[in-house]
């Protein structure tokens, strides 16, 4: 029987992109070949870091995990659980497997934030997707924050609501040749969906400073 892990690895239906805004002094970037120090694609960020059953205190931030992105019982695990039993018994290949895939995945995509979250100041660990990186000094610009290393380059987005845009102070972001580990982003976090070249974000995170996660022994700047 096919063992369904579709937590990470989803099977997505074609996902309508849209070009993000570019400046003289910014480009897009979106790196296809990885390093081979880079974690595994698909590595999940609640296997590399400690996790927390609740918000935890940080100073002027608090500490969430994924799973507070989602509304009680309304998010991915639940979708996956409904789905799990009928994937299971549908043989690969199957003329309807397509067509139960795009349904599944259209649920996901439509799963709801939480708007209790707006305006909180946290701190978030997950990976970088790279937007856009400053010619200047080659620090990333904007970039998108997942759960899993590769998500919306190497393997497909995740659902709106795990996917953030993040928007660094200037100086407070990370080099390129850095964005293969996960990081700890601070900052005050917004429920508002925005567009951008790789995928649909269902949160943002303004005002952001980055941290390498090895590096989380000193606080940001307030």
């Amino acid at each position: 029987m096919r063992t369904v892990w579709l937590g990470t690895l989803f099977v997505l239906s074609t996902l309508v992109l849209s070009a993000c805004n570019e400046d003289t002094n910014t480009t897009s970037t979106a790196p296809t070949t990885l390093p081979t120090n880079a974690p595994a694609v698909g590595t999940k960020i609640a296997d590399v870091v400690k996790s927390t059953t609740q918000p935890q205190p940080d100073g002027e931030y608090t500490e969430i995990a994924w799973e507070d992105l989602e509304l009680p019982g309304q998010g991915m695990a639940e979708v996956m659980k409904k789905y799990e039993s009928v994937l299971n018994s549908t043989p690969e290949g199957d003329k309807n497997e397509n067509a139960l895939l795009e349904k599944m995945q259209s649920e996901l995509n439509n799963l709801p934030v939480n708007p209790a979250l707006d305006g909180k100041k946290i701190k978030l660990p997950g990976y970088v997707t790279p937007l856009e990186v400053n010619n200047q000094d080659s620090q990333l610009k904007d970039f998108l924050l997942v759960p899993y290393f590769g998500a919306c380059i190497h393997v497909p987005p995740p659902p709106l609501n795990q996917t953030l845009l993040v928007k660094p102070l200037a100086g407070k972001s990370l080099p390129m040749s850095e964005v293969y580990n996960p990081v700890w982003v601070y900052g005050t976090l917004k429920v508002e969906t925005a567009t951008t070249s790789l995928a649909q974000a269902g949160y943002q995170i303004i005002d952001a400073q980055v941290m390498p996660y090895e590096m989380d022994t000193t606080k940001p700047e307030s």
